[in-house]
């Protein structure tokens, strides 16, 4: 089935779009939606937005419920959240959207401003005109 998605995507792509072959290829892909790769269920998603295929709420339900079954159970990253995590895809924490929004929910996630620390920003820029071993400035 994945074979198929990847048709739909690339039909997509070269705006090759023809709405018999749409709704075959998503009929076919209905039952096999919580199997795909959450990336692949992304790029189809995606696809079908942008030539504006109506698959119809059965198929919309079985994407949106197939992708809401690999939601991230961890706990969100404030620093990501405040553009200062540098672990990128290696964070021990979530950079996910919902997790934040979890989390801010259930109240475990404050606002820097609320938790009363300064921001230290300022430090972090004056490394920059600092010298280094060699004597060179950056």
């Amino acid at each position: 089935h994945g074979e198929v998605a990847d048709v739909l995507c690339e039909l997509a792509d070269l705006n090759a779009y023809d709405a018999p072959t749409f709704k075959a290829g998503t009929e076919s892909l209905e039952r096999a939606l919580p199997d795909l790769p959450e990336a692949m269920r992304n790029r189809l998603e995606g696809a079908l937005k942008k030539v504006k295929h109506d698959c119809g709420s059965s198929f919309t339900a079985a994407l949106k419920a197939s992708a809401g079954s690999s939601k991230d159970s961890r706990e969100a990253c404030p620093l990501f959240w405040k553009g200062q995590c540098k672990w990128g895809p290696r964070c021990k924490l979530s950079h996910d959207q919902d997790a934040f929004e979890s989390s801010a929910r259930e109240g475990s996630w404050k606002a820097p401003s609320a938790l009363g620390n300064k921001s230290v920003g300022f430090k972090q820029s004056a490394d920059l005109f600092k010298e280094d071993r060699c004597g060179a400035l950056w």
